[in-house]
């Protein structure tokens, strides 16, 4: 048997691989973990920012004591499995008969339209539906299904993928891709997804994470079912959307999309830019250990380690140049239309440590543990809870973001992608050999999952969590930003919106802190 991540079964007849199972169970229980680490160099030409060399980099296996309080600080006291359960069965209660998952629970029957204080609101569907109970939005199907695959329900998450794999294909107005939303109730596979309530948006952003749930079905199965479907993003990420131009005439990251609204083949927004860089990051270390016939289905397409590795280099200039912030020390919001969208934002951390890595972030001149500790600065917020213990965890920006509309909130999707960067922060420096520090981020990685628990003991709430502290009423608008999208408001007022993306962040906490924008499992 040839000794290559990926072995030859059934190549020819449909490119469904399986790894090598020998191979598969030495890397399992090998005491050494590879990685790639950016080379620490002053960055000049854009390609050399991603320049990566394989490395083997030794775990400590210092004990700690017992009676050590950072060590206790790292244990959850509540029951990880019964959490498991519960979420599984808010996921099954959001699954329609067709595979796809709703975004949300137990939303107000009314749509609203209005702004500036005045609003109307107008029933849907006899009252009978809320107005996001019936909607599946992309980024929300991404997180779902890597939640299944976690789960082991493969199957489950295929009658998610596999849709929008067809999906993607088809002609919109001259164009392909994924629109941001569509909805549950579409009768496929008798016909086409349906458009969901975000309208013809097709965003860089949603799509890239249905290429990460195509990469961790990949991590996880070993298996390259979906291998083609993220090469074609990646192509049409690189044929379809603009790039941001330097002065020096090198490309930078890449624009948002198409859709009504402003002109988004003009705006270059930070959160995707980071799920692009991960995306190639992934790939790279897929395309890195793949079989010589793996790697001819990335030569079809014209995709290979060089050039994931140039395009790295230009988005992470990007990242740098543009939209970082060094006398904050936080990320801005993106470049919209000839200016920088000032608003500082939480993901440019959370998913710069967890998708474009705390190695690569210190090789762009980016200190990430300085970065982790101005988001908690600016971006922390608490809440009260009815027994009066405060819990705390991120909004979305800093107050200049959103006052005075409404008070700081704890966002509930943004503090549990930051307990991935925690536990990521905890392992870059036990692969530097700093116990004390790894394990002060693993606490704080414990610590907010508690406190995520927390809330959702404290309104009984089985297998989910709201998206954010608060629950808008049938007719409250809460804007999430002065001028953005809206809080789900809810049905009733004492039952809190269900939301899975908030959930399914928790699942990825309370399942070792899973890391779904990296490749190697730690």
């Amino acid at each position: 048997m040839m000794t290559h991540p990926f072995s030859k079964v059934d190549f020819r007849m449909n490119r469904h691989l399986v790894i090598d199972a020998a191979l598969f169970v030495l890397l399992s229980i090998s005491l050494t973990i590879p990685c790639y680490r950016c080379v620490q160099k002053k960055v000049g030409n854009s390609s050399e920012i991603a320049r990566v060399s394989m490395e083997t980099v030794k775990i400590s296996t210092e004990k700690v004591s017992p009676n050590n309080p950072e060590k206790l600080s790292t244990e959850v006291s509540f029951d990880k499995q019964q959490i498991r359960e519960e979420i599984r069965a808010f996921l099954k209660s959001r699954t329609q008969p067709n595979g796809l998952v709703a975004s949300f629970a137990n939303t107000s029957p009314y749509t609203s339209s209005g702004d500036g204080g005045t609003y109307h609101f107008y029933k849907r569907s006899h009252g009978k539906v809320g107005y996001l109970d019936d909607q599946a939005f992309t980024y929300d199907l991404a997180l779902a299904a890597i939640g299944l695959i976690l789960e082991g329900r493969v199957q489950e998450a295929d009658r998610i993928l596999s849709p929008l794999e067809e999906e993607f294909y088809l002609d919109k107005n001259g164009s392909s891709g994924l629109f941001n939303s569509y909805l549950v109730t579409s009768n496929i596979p008798l016909q086409d997804l349906t458009l969901g309530i975000d309208g013809d948006r097709i965003h860089a952003g949603p799509t890239l994470w249905i290429a990460i749930a195509a990469l961790n079905h990949i991590k996880i199965t070993r298996s390259t079912r979906y291998l083609e479907f993220l090469l074609d993003i990646l192509i049409w990420c690189r044929t379809k959307l603009n790039y941001y131009h330097f002065a020096d005439g090198q490309r930078g990251g890449i624009s948002m999309g198409v859709g009504w609204g402003p002109d988004w083949s003009q705006i270059f927004c930070t959160e995707h830019n980071v799920d692009y860089f991960s995306v190639l990051q992934m790939t790279h270390d897929l395309y890195r250990e793949a079989s010589p016939e793996v790697r001819d289905i990335f030569r079809e397409k014209g995709i290979d380690d060089v050039w994931l590795q140039d395009e790295m280099g230009h988005v992470g200039r990007w990242l740098r140049e543009v939209t970082f912030d060094p006398k904050d020390y936080v990320f801005r919001a993106g470049y919209a239309l000839g200016h920088i969208d000032p608003m500082r934002v939480i993901d440019g951390t959370s998913w710069g440590i967890a998708g474009v890595g705390p190695e690569n972030l210190q090789a762009l001149g980016i200190d990430p543990e300085k970065l982790m500790e101005s988001t908690e600065k600016l971006i922390m917020a608490s809440y009260t809870l009815p027994n009066g213990k405060v819990i705390r965890g991120f909004d979305l920006t800093d107050p200049e973001g959103y006052a005075p509309h409404r008070a700081p909130l704890v966002w509930f999707e943004a503090t549990g992608q930051q307990i991935i960067a925690y536990r990521e922060l905890g392992r870059y420096f036990e692969r530097k050999g700093n116990p004390e520090k790894a394990e002060k981020y693993k606490a704080k990685a414990t610590e907010f999952l508690k406190y995520m628990n927390d809330f959702k003991e404290a309104y009984h709430l089985k297998g989910c969590l709201p998206y954010m502290s608060i629950n808008p009423d049938v007719y409250q608008v809460v804007k999430t930003m002065k001028d953005d999208w809206e809080l789900p408001r809810a049905k009733y007022a004492d039952v809190w919106v269900g939301c899975i993306s908030s959930t399914m962040w928790m699942l990825y906490g309370v399942d070792d802190y899973y890391n779904p924008m990296k490749w190697r499992m730690n």
